[in-house]
């Protein structure tokens, strides 16, 4: 959203506005006087705000904590929270093997999900006319007529401004795709549109309520593998924002083909097809039993199956989780002696199997990295691991309302924080 031509006046209260619905995301439930320490703006400014934020529904009242009866009685002030369904957002995340919707509201709770497993080998028409399906499904089960926006996650190289999927090795088919202009035509609106791992990182630094300007190394296992790096709050991009492809960093001069073309890729040792593959020869040799029984029983092979019957304690599966996250681990010891981030955050379709996974991730980074980086190193999962794309598809519509608008150029940021601060 550009505010760059607003007077000073009407961009002080946009600012004002924003502080204060950031300050109840992070915060809520939350009191007034606490919106008004968290954000500098004096009692009476932020009283004239968040009347005016109830009035249009994108804050609401919930009752506050019981305190003991005093001698005056009265009840207790009413604390502060976003509305959820003051927004209906549409996020679309589209994986290779799975797309994942979801109707999401202003607190980021999802109200309906849905998701469909695709063959990443299909027509790109084919799998439109899939998204069409589940979201009209979403649509129809949540009798919604009103979609604020739409977020669309997608794999590989993106042009963003014209919203065009470029190119996937996932998905060979999908050659300079116009995908956002082919599912405007069908939903009535056109999506907001970003790669995946960027808005795994973007939902994740969302999600972050510290504040601290710290340095967060994201980590996506899901078809592939690739990584989105934030610090001091900001998303790293390179040229084009292409980057962030570990996937296809070279670990084996002879290893085995990958699809982009070179041999020995990570994303050969550790994607869910070399997931399946070490599956399908662990069975060969009469392994992996609980595999067989799981799909005698009309499972299908995914990684998710795998990942599950390790964590319930199969010894072949188990291994072969461990085996996965040693080559994860060993990439992630070579970006933590490339970057020395604060935070190591794993993301991906792999909540069934996070402890083993974890382990086996960190017991490299411990063995690899350098004991200077090594030793002030958090390593954790992601707060939504296979929904974090989806939900950082919502984060792209909805953060208009709680991010600072642009100044005009005439305009210094610190004359605005001064004046913002003393009202």
């Amino acid at each position: 959203m550009d505010f760059s031509t607003i007077g000073n006046s009407d961009l002080i209260t946009q600012v004002n506005r924003r502080l204060v619905m950031k300050a109840v995301r992070q915060l809520q439930p939350t009191y007034r006087a606490e919106v008004s320490r968290k954000t500098k703006l004096n009692p009476a400014t932020v009283t004239g705000i968040v009347n005016e934020l109830l009035r249009l529904r994108l804050l609401k009242e919930v009752a506050g904590e019981k305190k003991s009866p005093g001698p005056t009685g009265g009840r207790p002030p009413m604390m502060l929270e976003l509305n959820n369904t003051a927004r209906k957002i549409l996020a679309i995340d589209l994986e290779p093997n799975i797309i994942r919707v979801a109707l999401v509201g202003l607190n980021l709770e999802i109200v309906h999900y849905r998701e469909k497993l695709i063959n990443r080998r299909s027509q790109p028409e084919t799998v439109i006319k899939q998204i069409i399906q589940v979201v009209e499904e979403i649509i129809s089960r949540g009798k919604q007529r009103r979609i604020d926006g739409i977020g669309l996650s997608l794999p590989g190289m993106i042009d963003r401004d014209e919203g065009i999927l470029i190119s996937s090795t996932n998905m060979p088919l999908w050659k300079n795709v116009p995908i956002r202009d082919l599912l405007a035509q069908k939903l009535g609106q056109a999506p907001q549109v970003e790669r995946s791992v960027h808005l795994a990182a973007l939902h994740q630094d969302w999600s972050d309520n510290s504040e601290e300007l710290n340095t967060k190394l994201v980590l996506s296992l899901r078809t592939g593998i690739g990584m989105s790096l934030i610090s001091r709050g900001e998303l790293y991009m390179g040229a084009g924002g292409f980057e962030g492809e570990i996937g296809h960093t070279v670990i084996d001069l002879n290893g085995p083909l990958c699809e982009c073309g070179n041999r020995g890729c990570l994303e050969t040792f550790v994607s869910t097809d070399a997931v399946i593959e070490r599956v399908k020869l662990a069975m060969k040799k009469n392994k992996c039993k609980a595999v067989s029984e799981a799909l005698g029983d009309g499972e299908i092979l995914r990684p998710e199956l795998v990942y599950s019957l390790a964590r319930d304690g199969d010894k072949d599966c188990a291994e072969i989780v461990r085996e996965i996250g040693r080559y994860v681990g060993l990439a992630a010891a070579n970006l933590v002696n490339l970057l020395a981030p604060d935070k190591l955050i794993l993301c991906g379709s792999i909540d069934t199997a996070d402890e083993l996974i974890l382990e086996a991730i960190g017991q490299q980074v411990r063995q690899r990295s350098l004991p200077q980086i090594r030793d002030h190193i958090k390593i954790q999962l992601a707060s939504a691991l296979d929904k974090s794309p989806l939900l950082g598809a919502a984060v792209l519509v909805i953060r208009d309302i709680f991010e600072m608008p642009r100044l005009a150029q005439s305009l210094s940021f610190s004359a605005v924080s001064s004046t913002v601060s003393t009202s």
